[in-house]
């Protein structure tokens, strides 16, 4: 039983090693919360992003009136479309936090490839483009 054991071991772990070897050049960041103890209350960061569309009137409203404070990461288009949204987010400074989420939401990344089927900057000089046009 125990050769039988340290066989699989060693086979999980080759198949793990052969995996991490042909895993792809981007990593997914994933997020682990540390449990708060009972007496300590919790906090929650809310971050919206605001790409190209248009303001949900409903949600921003829900902030306003019940004071809940966000980050918001507006692209340069959502800017030019939302002029009435961001006066209000103005308005309230000590809700909203307006920050750069790049000119056109292209993904900031310098080589040509595919982010979540969207095609990327695909250069250095693409990506400062898309970040300072943000």
């Amino acid at each position: 039983m125990g050769l039988l054991r340290n066989s699989l071991c060693v086979l999980a772990l080759s198949l793990l090693a052969a995996s991490a070897g042909n895993a792809a050049t981007l990593l997914e960041p994933t997020l682990h919360l540390k449990p708060q103890a009972p007496e300590g209350g919790g906090r929650v960061a809310l971050t919206l992003d605001a790409c190209g569309g248009k303001t949900d009137t409903r949600i921003l409203s829900a902030l306003v009136d019940n004071r809940i404070s966000a980050t918001i990461f507006v692209t340069g288009i959502w800017l030019k479309r939302n002029a009435a949204a961001v006066e209000i987010m103005r308005a309230h400074p000590d809700l909203f936090e307006l920050e750069n989420h790049g000119g056109r939401h292209i993904p900031a990344v310098d080589t040509p490839r595919k982010i979540y089927g969207i095609s990327s900057a695909g250069s250095p000089d693409a990506v400062q483009a898309e970040v300072e046009s943000g």
